[in-house]
């Protein structure tokens, strides 16, 4: 094959005179012997991948490119020959003629790795012949990794260094740059989301690329480190592109808002890549090959389905950040087909796009998270504005509160004063007005009823007083016993001091509690009635019965002298009946009244 260098720098061949390739063929290694094959020969052309002719051969091959030169002797000043070998897979040893040019650190396993390692040297002319050249390259190679050797380019030194550096750029130093990237944007993501597990959109970013920083390892990695073999790099290599794919698939739709995987088939996706993880790490050597091109055959198409679906929901949602995520994943799948067609048909002096693409994709991915961060954090910062106005109003009307809350507590602390005068007034000068006002009725002259007709002045007094007070904040009592209680303890020492025999029932509880105002109706109405007895029957017994059935029926039944019920009605003033009259009708209830001697009844019911 002639030199690739020959037709892209003509004139430079036309000024100077460096060898030239004019065969190339391959041969393995005897076994048990340690130099050059003497048979088995067989032409071949570079790049070579040796298992298309030797299948799952592991060992040693030569490869021997003869030179010639072709020059007039009378030929100036040469520049001298470089040489670039591209690649040697897995590690290898180069003679010219028979002076050693170079050789790998080592050539058994663990291998050293110079499958992606441009190589480049000046030919020293000390080690030229002047005919029958020829460069000796020992390959040491394992069938799992397609060994052979790659393009082999000789011609002048300065045009060869040149097209050194730009082979060492695009085979060794952007993918450096990807290894540092990637790594700086795991740690990045993987920091915020140990902050913030709610988001595991971060976690999954930063697995992603941190299994593409143990992918591309495998390119720039000299030695397999920390394997033992190229066996082990070649397991952990398949491994991170499986985790690479599956994590890039699930953070792909939680990027896409309103369309993320559900759980069930992001669970059966992990559940996936573990178990062709752990087949691709304890399977044995012999059936590795098949398994690796099974599991990676399988993730290649989960990750091809990560790419295109988006397209698809793009489609559908018609939203910019959503037409951005399938345009991304459009460029993956261009490169990818780019990259696969340049790597299987053996273009030469090929241009992989996927180190560019992914550092660009990484980049702008990481711009999108950062404007989502930037956002989230501008709607905090909003929210904490709110928040402290909000906070200060809060304040605000909490001091205005709590300045009426002390208002109401020193407003009922007097008016808690103003009961418990009320109670005393009422069990103390109340009681003693009653029995005032009873022993002064028993006296008829005029004088008496002066006093008397003071004493119910009085009296009205006091039960104004007592029921502006009693009606603030009251409740109702909480058994029918609770309410006569109060009633009872004063007419019973009235009855006592009188030498009255009283005798007071009422249920255990209300069928249904009455209102506070009917209460307070009903115990006016008990008091007037007792207070007749005592004052007009000259009883010896006093029957005080309260029921609740379907109303409130009061009964007050005495054996005193009686009285004529017709005429004490037409009195103007007598002993209440008007105005017990008034309260049952103002109550909607009835009064009944009887009365004879031995025998008075008063019966009030009232409709609850």
């Amino acid at each position: 094959m002639l030199l690739l260098a020959c037709s892209l720098f003509p004139s430079a061949w036309a000024q100077t005179c460096p060898p030239t390739m004019a065969a190339i063929h391959a041969a393995k290694e005897l076994p048990g012997t340690s130099g050059r094959p003497s048979q088995g020969w067989t032409p071949v052309t570079l790049p070579d991948s040796w298992t298309k002719r030797w299948p799952d051969y592991d060992g040693p091959v030569w490869y021997r490119i003869r030179l010639q030169q072709d020059c007039a002797a009378t030929e100036a000043a040469k520049e001298p020959a470089a040489l670039i070998v591209k690649s040697i897979n897995m590690a290898g040893e180069i003679y010219l003629n028979d002076s050693l040019l170079w050789r790998d650190a080592s050539l058994q396993e663990p291998l050293s790795r110079s499958w992606n390692v441009p190589r480049y040297w000046i030919l020293p002319e000390s080690a030229l012949k002047a005919n029958d050249n020829a460069l000796w390259i020992r390959v040491q190679g394992r069938a799992l990794v397609e060994p052979g050797l790659g393009w082999v380019m000789m011609g002048p030194a300065t045009q060869m260094l040149a097209f050194f550096d730009g082979i060492w750029w695009s085979h060794r130093t952007v993918y450096v740059i990807n290894m540092v990237a990637s790594l700086f944007f795991a740690g990045l993501f993987a920091g915020i989301w140990l902050l913030y597990r709610k988001q595991s959109l971060h976690g999954w970013f930063a697995l992603q690329n941190l299994a593409w920083v143990v992918f591309i390892y495998n390119i720039v990695a000299t030695d397999p480190w920390p394997f033992g073999d190229t066996v082990g790099v070649v397991r952990a290599n398949t491994i991170a592109f499986m985790v690479f794919s599956a994590s890039y698939t699930i953070f792909i739709f939680q990027m896409l808002k309103g369309r993320p995987l559900p759980r069930w088939q992001e669970r059966s996706l992990l559940t996936l890549t573990i178990g062709l993880s752990l087949l691709v790490a304890l399977v044995p050597e012999k059936q590795l090959k098949a398994t690796m091109h099974l599991s990676g055959g399988v993730h290649f198409l989960v990750f091809g389905m990560a790419c295109i679906l988006p397209l698809v929901h793009a489609w559908r949602s018609r939203k910019p950040e959503d037409a951005l995520y399938a345009l991304l994943g459009l460029v993956f799948v261009f490169v990818a087909a780019h990259d696969m067609y340049v790597f299987y048909l053996e273009i030469p002096d090929p241009v992989s796009l996927t180190p560019y693409t992914n550092l660009i994709t990484m980049v702008v991915i990481t711009a999108m998270l950062g404007s989502r961060i930037a956002a989230s954090m501008r709607r905090t910062e909003r929210f904490n504005v709110e928040l402290t106005a909000t906070v200060e109003q809060a304040c605000r009307e909490l001091e205005t509160t709590m300045g009426k809350e002390h208002q109401l507590a020193l407003s009922n602390s007097r008016l808690q004063e103003r009961l418990q005068f009320i109670h005393d007034l009422h069990d103390g000068f109340g009681s003693a007005l009653v029995r005032a006002i009873v022993q002064a009725e028993r006296h008829a002259d005029a004088q008496a009823s002066r006093h008397v007709s003071t004493l119910k002045s009085l009296r009205d007094d006091l039960r104004t007083v007592m029921d502006g007070g009693r009606t603030v904040h009251a409740d109702t009592p909480a058994t029918p016993a609770e309410w006569l209680a109060p009633t009872r303890h004063r007419f019973s020492t009235l009855f006592d001091e009188m030498e009255v025999s009283s005798h007071w029932s009422c249920p255990a509880a209300w069928p249904s509690p009455p209102s506070v105002a009917l209460c307070l109706e009903l115990t006016r109405l008990l008091e007037e009635a007792l207070s007749n007895v005592l004052k007009h029957s000259a009883a010896t017994e006093v029957e005080i019965t309260l029921a609740a059935d379907a109303a409130l029926t009061l009964e007050v039944r005495d054996n005193g002298r009686g009285f004529d019920i017709a005429a004490v009605s037409l009195q103007a003033s007598g002993i209440g009946l008007s105005s017990m009259q008034a309260r049952v009708a103002r109550l909607g209830g009835q009064l009944h009244l009887e009365s004879r001697p031995g025998l008075s009844l008063v019966r009030a019911s009232l409709a609850r």
